[in-house]
């Protein structure tokens, strides 16, 4: 099982919140940033993340407090190794301005192979074709049209982790 964590938040920081403002603007969406935990997170908890952000420079293992008014927590049925081991591999890259720009912004759908922004990194991580594609809404969009769940209290819609089939976990 994984856990997506869409941010939702809003920072102190006033150049920071003046970039969320403009990802949510540019992709029409609710949230600026997701990260991937290895493994079922819980709001309110601390958890191990894994993404790419302009605040830390790029590629990075982080802990993050989940904090319920900042995070809507997504789960998905799938096997946390492989994700996580695209994401490890690709540690220090640093985070690409310029694409998340081309390819959010304008829709021109440019990549860098050296640099990542977060939903593009994940994406990438979960297999899916044309990475640089995904904002975070749309991320969370296929996410949870992939692995429907009924909606739970604190998260984006995909419910009660325990209560996936055990044949969920295998794919």
């Amino acid at each position: 099982m994984i856990t997506l964590a869409f941010y939702k938040g809003r920072t102190d920081d006033q150049k920071d919140r003046i970039v969320d403002a403009l990802i949510r603007f540019a992709t029409r969406s609710a949230y600026s940033h997701v990260e991937l935990i290895g493994g079922v997170a819980q709001l309110g908890e601390e958890a191990v993340c894994f993404s790419s952000s302009s605040r830390d420079g790029g590629v990075r293992e982080k802990r993050i407090l989940l904090r319920p008014d900042h995070w809507d927590l997504v789960f998905a049925p799938i096997d946390p190794e492989p994700p996580v081991a695209v994401l490890t591999s690709h540690l220090g890259a640093r985070y690409d301005m310029v694409g998340i720009l081309l390819s959010q912004t304008l829709a021109l759908g440019r990549h860098d192979p050296d640099k990542w922004f977060c939903s593009e990194i994940i994406a990438a991580a979960l297999g899916l074709s044309s990475p640089q594609r995904y904002s975070p809404q749309l991320l969370c969009e296929v996410v949870q049209w992939a692995w429907p769940r009924p909606l739970g209290d604190g998260d984006a819609g995909a419910g009660d982790p325990s209560a996936a089939d055990a044949d969920d976990l295998t794919s």
